[in-house]
């Protein structure tokens, strides 16, 4: 048997790399990876770094000391009144929870049932007062309904222990 050099040309080893082959699994992760580092250095970078003092960094005492600059706009009145109802609230269940522990006697479980009352009036009252408040403040809607059906959940629970029936 004859061997012809075409014949060679395809066991030989070759120093050259092929454009066909495969790239193995460690090189394509790589080369990714600095697909995306080459990106992101190309695209203009955000700072969100702040500037130093104007006396520079030698003086951090009253950089520290120094008051907190708001960057919120100023909240609106009205909104600033609901949020305090909110936050009203808020300690009302505190309290709530604190009545319910306390639960040696029938006088903390009446105690109990009438903050879950005051709740319920002050959530009611807030959606009677507000009744554009999705429009104007969605986050505050939000929270005044989650408030509400955690009422509407307690005093259901409360009634079904049979803690405390009016009547």
């Amino acid at each position: 048997m004859k061997i012809h050099p075409d014949q060679l040309e395809g066991v030989r080893p070759d120093n050259a790399p092929q454009t066909n082959r495969v790239k193995p699994p460690s090189t394509a992760f790589g080369d990714l990876l600095n697909q995306e580092v080459a990106k992101s250095s190309a695209e203009p970078a955000k700072s969100t770094a702040t500037l130093p003092p104007p006396g520079g960094l030698g003086n951090l005492g009253a950089l520290f000391s120094a008051p907190p600059v708001e960057a919120v706009a100023p909240v609106p009145k009205a909104e600033k009144a609901i949020m305090d109802k909110v936050e009203n609230l808020l300690d009302k269940w505190d309290q709530y929870a604190q009545n319910l522990k306390s639960t040696a006697n029938a006088s903390s479980l009446k105690q109990a049932y009438g903050v879950l009352d005051d709740i319920d009036g002050t959530v009611q009252q807030i959606k009677a007062d507000n009744p554009d408040l999705a429009q104007k403040h969605p986050a505050l809607q939000g929270m005044v309904a989650e408030l509400e059906v955690l009422t509407v959940t307690e005093r259901f629970k409360f009634n079904r222990e049979g803690y405390y029936r009016q009547g």
